[in-house]
């Protein structure tokens, strides 16, 4: 990783920044949430809000919140395979910076720079890091598409109950896969990216064709390292990957839990949990592509599209809003306080 690549990722948490984002995501939000309530039922809506409990939001909370844990535990399995040992304040540091600076950047797309940023200045090689880090992303591809197929017959009868609405998830569903499989084919043959950047160098007119020469054969051979870390970690200790995996799986599994006690607890619905849990994992795949601070907004709109074809109209906006409070407003306030807490310095050490 180039000096000139680290200082911008550390530039990148700088507080007019966090700010900003922060309200423009509360902005967006709030006006996308108060023109559905107004196009949905205003009234329905506050009389929802008036009658729903601290502990009810609390209850929510929470489910969203174990993920934390059990990123963090997966997080010490992996360093600890390649014999790091970072502090716990490290772990839960990267942990939250990775949620929180993805809930503030566009299209939630900052979160695993940023955390490949921390675990390299913390003493874990640019490439370990960053094989880490797009493992993860990557088993969250092949764990979404996995769940859509192995529940097709489920996923299909979803895409029936959406009605019109279907043809945006089938739309969704097939640039997601597309996505997916082009991100997975760049992580197995990583020096396609070399040849890629190659290419444009050679084509494009250029004032010091040298010094990017120069840059290309150091991206090289920093592949050549990441793609030895990644057969190490794929290939070498497959089981630490199965395990990652699962635990991958339990929290897709615990924030589609809170959007189930979201949908239940205000209208009342018996709903299965299958049900929720596959729908969540349609609508997460494909939600992530808004340009605006964690997708603000987007998520907001997409979710009432689909949901309207699940729940009563008058429920929608109320369920949207209290479901976006528990797990991302309050989420952020969370991540904060939590991430100024474990701040600091340390470095990784070798495990014993």
């Amino acid at each position: 990783m180039s000096k000139e690549t680290t200082n911008n990722n550390s530039n990148s948490l700088n507080k007019k920044k966090i700010i900003i984002n922060i309200i423009l995501a509360l902005i967006i939000g709030l006006t996308i949430n108060i023109l559905i309530s107004f196009f949905a039922n205003f009234e329905e809506t506050l009389n929802v809000l008036k009658t729903t409990s601290f502990s009810f939001i609390l209850k929510i909370f929470l489910a969203f919140s174990i993920a934390y844990l059990i990123d963090i535990l997966r997080l010490y399995i992996v360093t600890f395979s390649f014999q790091k040992r970072i502090k716990f304040k490290d772990a839960m540091f990267n942990t939250f910076s990775y949620y929180f600076v993805s809930n503030i950047t566009p299209m939630a797309s900052g979160g695993q720079p940023y955390q490949i940023y921390h675990l390299n200045k913390i003493g874990i090689e640019s490439t370990l890091a960053t094989n880490i880090v797009l493992s993860r992303f990557v088993e969250n591809l092949i764990f979404s598409a996995s769940i859509i197929l192995i529940f097709m017959r489920r996923v299909v009868n979803i895409l029936n109950k959406a009605g019109a609405r279907k043809h945006l998830l089938i739309i969704g569903i097939i640039l997601s896969l597309s996505f997916s499989f082009i991100v997975i084919l760049l992580f197995i043959r990583p020096k396609f990216v070399y040849n890629i950047f190659k290419f444009i160098v050679k084509i494009v007119p250029m004032k010091n064709k040298t010094k990017f020469e120069k840059r290309i054969a150091n991206l090289e051979n920093w592949l050549e390292e990441l793609k030895e870390s990644i057969n190490s970690l794929w290939i070498k200790k497959s089981i630490i990957v199965i395990i990652d995996f699962i635990l991958g799986g339990f929290i897709v599994l615990f924030h589609a839990l809170g959007l189930y006690l979201t949908l239940v607890g205000i209208t009342g619905i018996n709903l299965q949990f299958l049900d929720v849990f596959t729908l969540f994992v349609i609508m997460n795949f494909v939600i992530y592509y808004i340009p605006t601070p964690g997708s603000s907004g987007g998520v907001e709109v997409f979710y009432s599209i689909v949901l309207s074809g699940f729940i009563p109209g008058k429920f929608v906006s109320s369920t949207i809003l209290i479901w976006r409070f528990a797990t991302y407003y309050l989420q952020i306030a969370l991540q904060g306080i939590i991430m100024y807490l474990s701040k600091n310095n340390s470095k990784t050490v070798p495990a014993s």
